[in-house]
């Protein structure tokens, strides 16, 4: 449940803030008024903070889950397993967008007017925006198909997550105990009878 509800924060109120601050960007390169300042560093703030929020709120859940999830009988190699997937869950997809922006965006032609000396420039196009619109509707999607699966990954139990490597250890160690037990019956009753052997060869003598 903490998962899932930092992660609509991360793909709702993050991608509105980023964007509220892009603006500001814009707005503070065409005017220096202090609302366009002020408007740009408390987008910044609200952005950095918020993100580090739903970041640790998410990282926190994801520990905790595979905490108690993890089999003792492989102990930190299972625990690594998972948090080497969860890494990469979470690390590829800012490369990928990366590479996106670089593709999709188109630069301004720019040329210099010889009577003002001053750049103009016209067209291009900023990828930023509607790829931000894309992956947070994408987001929701995500959310709202795949929350019944979480939940249902999530309540399963302790036991589906096993690999069962001990069941097998201590079905042998079961059958040595057994067979120990077995062992140290047959010698109780071979000492036993020997005792009687003895006591009756020595009635017998005093006899």
């Amino acid at each position: 449940q903490q998962f899932m509800t930092a992660y609509k924060f991360r793909v709702t109120l993050v991608p509105i803030l980023d964007v509220l601050m892009l603006l500001a960007v814009r707005s503070f390169h065409s005017s220096s008024d202090a609302s366009s300042r002020s408007l740009f560093w408390a987008a910044v703030i609200a952005s950095t903070g918020l993100q580090t929020i739903v970041n640790s709120l998410q990282f926190n859940a994801q520990m905790t889950f595979f905490a108690h999830r993890v089999d003792p009988a492989i102990g930190g190699s299972y625990m690594t397993l998972l948090n080497t997937a969860a890494n990469l869950g979470g690390t590829w997809p800012s490369s990928f967008v990366m590479y996106l922006v670089g593709q999709l965006t188109v630069p301004p032609d720019c040329t210099l007017d010889e009577t003002s000396g001053v750049e103009v420039c016209i067209g291009g196009r900023d990828a930023y925006f509607p790829l931000q619109l894309t992956f947070c509707v994408l987001g929701c999607l995500w959310i709202y198909i795949m929350r019944e699966r979480v939940q249902h990954i999530a309540e399963l139990p302790d036991d589906a997550w096993r690999t069962h490597l001990d069941d097998d250890d201590d079905d042998e160690a079961d059958g040595t105990a057994m067979d120990a037990e077995h062992a140290n019956g047959t010698v109780e009753m071979e000492n036993g009878k020997g005792g009687l052997n003895f006591w009756k060869k020595k009635d017998d003598k005093t006899e």
